[in-house]
Parts: C-alpha cells; sequence; structure tokens
C-alpha cells in the first residue's frame, strides 16, 4: 500500500456566517443591557409591600455582600449585590441595614434577561431601586450600562477581526 502525502496546509474553515451572527448577538445583548442601566426609576415594575424577611443569608445561600428581602406580597425573594471592595461594582447609593422586618417599601426591578431565566428561581436579582417613602435605600450602580459597552465593543471587535481573517483568506 502506498502511502497518501497529505497536505499539512490547513483549510479555511466555513465558519464566518455563524461567527459573524455570534457577533451580532453579543452586540445585540450589550445594547440592551446599556438601554437597561439607562433607564430611570419609573420605566421599571414596581411592588410596594411589607418586609417580612431580610438576612445577610437565605436558605443555604451566604455569599459575600449580599442581602435577601422578601415582601409579603410577592413569590421571589429580592437577592442584591452590596459589595464595597475595590473593583465590586457597587451600587451608586446604599443603605439597606438600616430597613427593618415590617417596614413597607417599594422595590423597582428589571425582568430577568435571556440568561438568567433558567438560574435559581427562588430569587429576583435585577433590583435597580428601593424606597421606603420618599427616601431612598438602594440605587444600582452601572454594572449593567458598563457591561452592555463592554459587550458591544468586543462584539465589534470579533465582527472587525472576522472580516480580515475572511479577506487574507483564512476563514471561509
Amino acid at each position: 500500500m502506498k502511502k497518501e502525502l497529505h497536505n499539512d496546509k490547513k483549510e479555511p474553515r466555513e465558519i464566518f456566517y455563524l461567527s459573524f451572527f455570534a457577533c451580532i448577538f453579543i452586540i445585540g445583548f450589550g445594547v440592551y443591557l446599556s438601554i437597561r442601566g439607562g433607564k430611570n426609576k419609573s420605566e421599571f415594575q414596581n411592588i410596594t409591600g411589607t418586609i417580612d424577611y431580610f438576612d445577610k443569608t437565605f436558605q443555604n445561600l451566604n455569599k459575600r455582600d449580599h442581602r435577601y428581602i422578601h415582601l409579603s406580597n410577592y413569590p421571589l425573594v429580592f437577592d442584591l449585590f452590596i459589595g464595597k471592595r475595590t473593583g465590586d461594582f457597587s451600587p451608586k447609593f446604599e443603605q439597606l441595614d438600616k430597613l427593618n422586618i415590617g417596614d413597607e417599601i417599594t422595590i423597582y426591578h428589571a425582568d430577568k434577561t435571556p440568561f438568567q431565566k433558567n438560574r435559581d428561581l427562588r430569587l429576583n436579582k435585577t433590583v435597580q431601586f428601593i424606597d421606603k417613602g420618599e427616601d431612598a435605600y438602594f440605587i444600582r450602580g452601572n454594572k449593567d450600562k458598563y457591561g452592555g459597552y463592554l459587550l458591544c465593543g468586543l462584539g465589534i471587535l470579533f465582527a472587525v477581526t472576522l472580516v480580515i481573517l475572511k479577506q487574507i483568506g483564512k476563514i471561509k
């Protein structure tokens, strides 16, 4: 038997369109997050109710720098990150530890993103604002806005890279 000679040159892969679609998806999700991060309080869903659970832990969850709040008339527990360490995406304003069980508050929250839909179904992690009467107790940080900008930038960078690779014949 003769050994066939193999060409060591790799064939360009036909992945351009699938990869470009993925870049468009990344950019679209980034735009969604950026828009959500810039909304005013009145543009979010809100629930007013009495606090019947407030703690730093919830069932088997004991994450650092979190607070868990449940309102008597809402099915889910609100999970709020209040990180104060350098590099944390902390809220702009937070004084949650001044709240008590029995206080009536209004929580403004967003819909879950598509990536949060199948996560822990006991929790709502989309709190944007919390008010007690006329006083603010929690104002979200810029995590969504900056995350959206980052995703848009990465999506554009990947798309440009794909176009260049296609033009030089590395991908089809």
